[in-house]
């Protein structure tokens, strides 16, 4: 009579647990995959600096932040910090968050899943 361990030997030798162990990492990844995706919140959209502060989300001054606060906004590449705070140091700031289209490597796109995130106070 074999024990439990060298009958699982014997299968993995002879390639019948490879494919469970495969299909079981893909199911890991898949679910890894699928739940990043979920806890993944898109950031609202049309709301005001106060309204957004009142969900618990205190809003960055594009004015007044420094690179490293404008890193924690995961929109944006460190080239785009840059160029926001270069742009920002040659025109003495920003009048209203829509100016950030101005900024070279900041368009419409991103200026929407940012905006939130941002004031000009």
């Amino acid at each position: 009579m074999q024990n439990n361990n060298e009958v699982i030997m014997k299968r993995f030798k002879n390639g019948g647990l490879i494919p469970i162990v495969g299909l079981i990492g893909l199911l890991l990844v898949i679910g890894v995959v699928l739940f990043s995706h979920a806890a993944y919140q898109k950031p609202p959209e049309g709301y005001t600096p106060q309204e957004i502060g009142a969900m618990g989300v205190e809003p960055i001054d594009i004015n007044a932040a420094s690179a490293e606060e404008l890193g924690e906004l995961s929109a944006l590449s460190q080239k785009q910090i840059e160029s926001i705070i270069a742009y920002r140091e040659e025109n003495g700031g920003f009048q209203s968050i829509d100016e950030l289209t101005k900024v070279e490597g900041i368009g419409k796109t991103t200026l929407e899943k940012i905006a939130p995130y941002l004031t000009t106070e």
